[in-house]
């Protein structure tokens, strides 16, 4: 199996078993590597935006003198958010659900991320 096919199933399972209705792996650069979205939606504009919120969120936070953030988190209301997580170098993670709260989101991220960062290692 590539490594695209093992990322877009493990994407796939976050819809299936848990309702994340749009999630990605993206270049830093804001280049889809994988992706789960609804029919109608664009890989390249969800991982060009996403890319630009995250890499906007560690120029202010090294140009306040912080470290670089792991994670971004933006909420529309109590059932409706979108997390960005650092995959180290050269990605990002993108998750996006409508069904789960923040810290469902968070949870579910947090357990995916070690499958993808495994898979993108056997690449």
């Amino acid at each position: 199996m590539t490594i695209v096919a093992e990322l877009n199933r493990e994407l796939e399972k976050l819809d299936s078993e848990y309702g994340i209705e749009i999630s990605a792996v993206v270049t830093r650069s804001g280049t889809p590597i994988a992706w789960h979205l609804p029919s109608g939606m664009s890989a390249e504009t969800i991982a060009t935006l996403s890319a630009t919120i995250f890499g906007a969120s560690e120029v202010i936070f090294t140009g306040s003198g912080w470290e670089k953030p792991n994670k971004v988190v933006v909420e529309t209301g109590p059932m409706s958010s979108m997390i960005i997580r650092s995959l180290g170098r050269k990605a990002i993670f993108v998750l996006m659900s409508s069904k789960l709260d923040i810290s469902e989101l968070d949870k579910k991220a947090s357990e995916a991320e070690i499958k993808i960062r495994e898979a993108m290692q056997n690449e």
